[in-house]
């Protein structure tokens, strides 16, 4: 899976990535001189942090979150397809990026250097999240009580129009180039009126990155991972085409009623 190709961007998993995998079209892997283009080429459309490079294979010397942090260096390496998608998703959610790295800079700071509950939840958000937007509440509950046949089967037509899903974790974009029966996501949901859904793609991600980022600011907010609800993400409308029968939701091993159902997270 090492080889280099663009053929994913036509599925919506990718949708918030497209914009700018597309600025620099590549034929091989990116060298530190295209990351600096694509960097280039994307600030007048993204709010980027002034300091933001992506630095092909540094060794830092402080931890990574630390690293970043402390001079918006990215530690990037070569031929790799998580730290590629890492890439562009900072640029396409800049603002929640930038927001989950002040999180755990502001735990470490408090002594959660090994990691606990709220940088758990920040890493788990940062590498398997996507965000739900939702404008039915109903929708919601069926999400959280993991109703898989309502939110899927019966209420299918509200998607586009009263539910979406935008993915923020790259190991989710990464896990897509082979997708397989039992993938999952951590689905974090984020309410909206149904004038959202009337908004081009771009403005929706746009809005959900500044929400996104001011939630994240909080750290009351999301304060362990057990707040991310799994989310099967061969089953939503659109994104794989055995959904099309009802019958694919019967297979209770990937629809699991409990939250026993695999993350992404598991499986890369």
């Amino acid at each position: 899976m090492n080889h280099w190709r663009n053929d994913y961007l036509t599925h919506p998993l990718y949708q918030p990535l497209a914009d700018f995998a597309h600025l620099l079209p590549l034929t091989d892997w990116p060298a530190q001189q295209d990351y600096d283009q694509l960097l280039q080429l994307a600030r007048p459309l993204s709010t980027l942090p002034a300091t933001l490079r992506f630095c092909c294979d540094l060794q830092a010397d402080a931890y990574y979150e630390m690293h970043i942090g402390n001079t918006g260096e990215v530690p990037t390496r070569s031929r790799n397809w998580h730290d590629w998608f890492n890439a562009l998703a900072w640029l396409a959610w800049p603002l929640s990026k930038a927001a989950l790295n002040a999180r755990h800079l502001r735990a470490i700071g408090t002594g959660e250097i090994k990691r606990g509950p709220r940088r758990d939840a920040a890493t788990l958000l940062d590498e398997c999240g996507v965000i739900v937007a939702c404008s039915y509440p109903d929708l919601g509950q069926a999400l959280d009580d993991m109703q898989w046949q309502t939110l899927f089967v019966e209420q299918r037509s509200a998607w586009g129009r009263q539910i979406s899903v935008h993915t923020l974790g790259h190991a989710i974009f990464e896990v897509g180039l082979q997708p397989h029966i039992g993938w999952c996501g951590k689905a974090l949901l984020l309410p909206v009126d149904d004038a959202f859904f009337t908004a081009s793609t771009t403005v929706q991600r746009q809005q959900l990155d500044a929400m996104l980022a001011t939630r994240l600011a909080d750290d009351g907010w999301l304060e362990n991972p057990r707040q991310l609800w799994p989310l099967p993400l061969l089953g939503i409308p659109g994104w794989w085409p055995d959904n099309e029968n009802p019958a694919f939701y019967q297979n209770t091993d990937y629809f699991r009623p409990s939250r026993r159902a695999k993350s992404s997270s598991e499986t890369v």
